[in-house]
């Protein structure tokens, strides 16, 4: 009894061959099957090749080794086998798929396709050979022709893992992402080889990183474009594939902000954090939100991590001065105001917040100058009048007044400025 491994799938056939000779012959064929079997390729080529000495018109044996020649990479080798199992039985679909995959390997697509074709019309319905056909289909760019055969594949083979792979890599070419995914998930279900689902593991993480980014980008054109409700939602779509997606949790938590839902916000500038425990900018950010929750304590220690992690935020030194100021520390105030100046000395918000603390110190000349430095550098007319104004009615009584504080301009974000704005240096109102 010889048994034929074609298309890695093992079959028995029953080959009377009466004389001694044969029956070594068939010994011989079968110790190649079992070398085969355990991937022993040298020793299952030496087996087949003794076993075709004492039998030349086996075309079993020739198709086997040539299995054993394909699984090395010696396509030449093994087509040359492919076809002597041919001469011998023309009609052999086994071979002729065979042909077919070595010819795919060797980026032979015509012939690839017409053997792989013929091989089904000569036999019976095959999943392996299906697969193989959409791999074809797949290299000549025609995806769904490859999707509709691996469909086929699958419903003949439920358990074909390579039918899953080239499923999962056609949905990827398609940009069906989901898809794809759900393709990958089955091989790893039904992948026994650990190679492979090491491979799978990290082709699922860099897809669900790749879909993430995609929708990620989907949602920032649709929050440029006024959008807002629909670019949360795509966040949350992106944040199901890579729930720690550092820049989608920021900047849906940057639109709950500026909607005013500070609790939305912050709850994702905590899972933010979580994910990405050293990342100033989200801890500055979280402070403002604390701020508008009522939080200052919360706040001061968010403005603190932030400027451990980045001693240059000259906005975390402007807005933790100003919980101060609000507080009356004046020195604590004065001395953050002083600090975000010596980093961006270009920046009014700052000149008019310290100005506000010499006067609440009585240091008037020290106000002015301040005022006057601010003036030097705003270039919005508003802002300038508005700091007129503050200076010439400086020292009159009038400076205290009012103790509020304002959301001021946006401060750009580590992406660029593109996405949604990043609560910026607050100032105090007079």
């Amino acid at each position: 009894m010889k048994k034929a491994l074609v298309l890695l799938v093992f079959f028995v056939i029953c080959s009377p061959m009466p004389g001694l000779a044969q029956q070594d012959a068939v010994e011989l064929y079968n110790q190649g099957i079992a070398a085969l079997q355990q991937d022993r390729l040298d020793e299952a080529i030496d087996l087949f090749t003794r076993s075709l000495a004492l039998d030349p018109q086996d075309h079993l044996a020739y198709n086997n080794r040539g299995v054993a020649y394909k699984r090395k990479g010696l396509y030449d080798k093994a087509m040359a086998d492919y076809n002597s199992a041919l001469e011998i039985k023309p009609d052999f679909s086994y071979a002729l798929a065979n042909r077919g995959s070595a010819r795919l390997k060797k980026g032979d697509l015509d012939g690839a396709y017409e053997d792989l074709t013929l091989a089904l019309k000569r036999g019976k319905p095959n999943s392996v050979i299906y697969a193989s056909l959409a791999e074809v289909e797949k290299e000549r760019g025609n995806l769904d022709a490859a999707a509709k055969n691996l469909t086929r594949a699958i419903s003949i083979n439920k358990k074909n893992v390579k039918a899953y792979q080239v499923l999962a890599e056609v949905y990827e070419r398609m940009h069906q992402n989901e898809k794809a995914l759900e393709a990958y998930d089955r091989v790893l279900k039904l992948a026994a080889n650990r190679e492979t689902i090491q491979e799978t593991e990290e082709k699922i993480r860099t897809l669900r990183d790749n879909t993430a980014d995609d929708l990620y980008d989907q949602a920032l054109r649709n929050y440029r474009e006024g959008k807002e409700k629909e670019a949360v939602n795509l966040w949350t779509k992106a944040l199901k594939f890579v729930p720690g997606h550092a820049r989608a949790l920021r900047d849906r938590g940057l639109t709950h902000y500026k909607a005013g839902k500070y609790k939305e916000a912050l709850v994702d500038f905590d899972n933010a954090l979580e994910k990405n425990p050293d990342n100033s900018e989200i801890y500055r950010i979280r402070a403002d939100t604390r701020f508008k929750l009522k939080d200052p304590e919360g706040a001061i220690q968010d403005y603190c991590r932030a400027l451990e992690l980045n001693p240059r935020d000259a906005v975390a030194y402007n807005n933790r001065g100003l919980i101060y100021h609000e507080r009356n520390q004046l020195d604590m105030a004065l001395a953050d105001y002083s600090q975000a100046l010596s980093i961006d000395p270009a920046n009014p918000i700052f000149s008019e917040n310290r100005a506000l603390v010499y006067l609440s110190k009585g240091m008037l000349d020290r106000a002015k100058q301040d005022y006057d430095h601010a003036l030097k550098h705003a270039t919005d007319e508003g802002h300038r009048s508005s700091l007129m104004e503050k200076r010439s009615t400086a020292g009159s009584g009038d400076d205290q007044a009012r103790q509020s504080s304002s959301g001021a301009g946006p401060q750009p974000s580590e992406s660029g400025g593109h996405s949604p704005d990043v609560p910026g240096q607050r100032v105090r109102n007079p």
